[in-house]
């Protein structure tokens, strides 16, 4: 039964008797869908625009089968959905329009601009127009932007894009040419401007020999399109060697967040020489202007992306202030530390501020973040403030303070040592230690150089981070030095302690030549125990 069936379709396909049209159109309702797709792949081969015509109309009711077929056979139907669009009642146009989306038929875009003309033609579905060609523009701009989209369509279409594409500027070119004839003008002139590129010979004449009327619709659009092809034209301007005013204008004047977040998106993290010059050109930004700034709305990974749209303008210096006063408070750690640069010469003296405003923040991010910049940026009181952060309960800034004190040694303790608060020595001590078991060798072996200046601060350093009860042999040594004001502080430092090794130690000065050693020594010798342990004498000081 089956093939009887397929025979009497070829037979009908085959012949030009009107009457097998109409035999086909009626088999498009009957009940078996065998029976509806086989009468649809017979009028595809007589390509009767009538016939074409009905099985559009039944669009919506077709089977998946059907619309696959119909997809695989879109270029036999162009003749009649252009005869649909521009010629057919509402449901005709309807069921034409939802054919020419739904298979992104970008071969129709020509008759979708057409009816447009409503001097000319009757547009029964003006919104649904309005979204088709929005749709088919849109998806052929994003296949030139990634060719992953390539599976969206037909494969030997695509072949043919920048085809397609040179040929649907040229349709909208000619538009732009009359657009006072054109209803939803602005649709037109976004559709030009979302798939021109700046070198497009349709774009310049748009943007510059067009009627003031056309030029004052495209400037509208560039302010006000949210389409990214339409602010991506904007920004790509930027990089040529004689950009559009217009274009420049709605880079520096457009606040929309839209634009902002694609603009910040978009910029080159190393801009060429062409976008710095048009870049400082433009100037100014007015998102950007002190009173106008208000970076909340900016998503955190684009803070940076601010900074360096600042530094390629010419920026007021308040406004430049303004904006590295807020990066420096709220900013993303990335951005704070780009934010100092802001400025040719910062004051040293607010970013500090900043930077201790930050060590207080219940962010733990913004805390570490200022933990690592405490020393950077010459913080008063630095190396004591990194040293308490190192017990710091917070993970992260715990370990921005051990990042900072990596280099903590005896060579950097033994520079510092007389900077540090009294009270924090100890802990230094103690951090030293933890950080570099060798401390006390090498704090031995500063006490050996060969400077004598060098000597005596590796022995005083030992005792203001109470490390000189484990280094009495090496103080012991500095007894027999040849330098009288070695052996007198070693001979003070010896004697802040009380152990037997130590006193032993200074027994040999008692009788040393010099009477000031033999003094401390005898003084020293005479008391049990020391009531300060850190005192050193202040004959020893105004000697030195």
């Amino acid at each position: 039964m089956a093939s009887s069936i397929t025979k009497t379709f070829d037979l009908l396909a085959q012949s030009r008797n009107s009457n097998a049209i109409n035999a086909l159109i009626l088999a498009l309702d009957v009940d078996d869908e065998l029976i509806r797709e086989q009468a649809v792949f017979a009028l595809l081969q007589q390509q009767s625009a009538r016939g074409l015509v009905e099985v559009i109309r039944r669009y919506a009711t077709h089977s998946p089968a059907i619309r696959k077929l119909l997809e695989t056979h879109s270029k036999a139907l162009d003749a009649a959905i252009r005869q649909c669009l521009l010629h057919g009642n509402r449901e005709l146009q309807y069921c034409g329009l939802e054919f020419v989306r739904l298979n992104h038929d970008f071969r129709q875009i020509p008759a979708l601009i057409d009816l447009f003309e409503n001097k000319r033609l009757v547009n029964h579905q003006p919104d649904l127009a309005t979204q088709t060609l929005r749709h088919l523009i849109g998806q052929l701009y994003e296949h030139f932007l990634d060719r992953s989209v390539d599976s969206v369509y037909s494969r030997s279409f695509l072949k043919n894009a920048k085809v397609i594409r040179r040929e649907i500027l040229s349709s909208l070119m000619k538009a732009s040419e009359h657009l006072q004839e054109f209803d939803r003008p602005e649709e037109i002139m976004e559709s030009l401007l979302i798939l021109g590129n700046v070198d497009d010979a349709a774009i310049r004449k748009i943007l510059w020999h067009s009627d003031p009327e056309t030029r004052r619709l495209a400037e509208q659009v560039l302010r006000e399109s949210k389409h990214v092809g339409v602010m991506q034209l904007i920004c790509d301007f930027t990089g040529v060697s004689y950009p559009n005013t217009k274009a420049l204008e709605a880079l520096a004047e457009r606040q929309d967040p839209e634009f902002i977040a694609h603009l910040l998106r978009w910029l080159p993290e190393h801009p060429s020489e062409l976008q710095q010059t048009n870049f400082r050109q433009i100037g100014k930004i007015v998102w950007l202007d002190a009173e106008q700034q208000d970076f909340t709305k900016i998503p955190p990974v684009l803070q940076t992306a601010v900074i360096r749209l600042i530094s390629l303008l010419e920026l007021d210096l308040p406004s430049k202030k303004h904006a590295q006063r807020w990066m420096l408070q709220h900013g993303t750690p990335a951005a704070k530390e780009a934010a100092i640069s802001i400025l040719r010469n910062p004051d040293p003296t607010e970013v500090a501020e900043m930077v201790l405003e930050n060590l207080d923040s219940e962010d733990p991010i913004q805390q570490a973040w200022a933990t690592c910049q405490l020393r950077a940026q010459h913080v008063p009181d630095a190396m004591n403030l990194l040293i308490e952060k190192i017990d710091s309960p917070i993970d992260e800034v715990r370990e921005a303070a051990r990042k900072e004190l990596a280099s903590f040694d005896v060579d950097f303790v033994l520079e510092h040592f007389e900077d540090f608060n009294p009270q924090v020595c100890p802990s230094v001590g103690k951090l030293l230690l933890k950080l570099d078991p060798r401390c006390l060798l090498e704090l031995s072996r500063a006490m050996a150089h060969p400077l004598k200046k060098r000597r005596i601060k590796a022995a005083r350093c030992a005792q203001a981070l109470e490390l000189h009860g484990e280094l009495i042999p090496a103080l012991a040594a500095l007894t027999e030095d040849s330098d009288d004001l070695v052996r007198r502080t070693s001979a003070e430092i010896l004697g802040t302690l009380s152990v037997p090794a130590a006193r032993q130690a200074l027994m040999p000065l008692l009788t040393d030549e010099n009477t000031r050693v033999r003094e401390v020594a005898v003084k020293i010798l005479r008391v049990p125990e020391q009531s300060d342990p850190t005192a050193v004498s202040p004959d020893s000081e105004k000697e030195e």
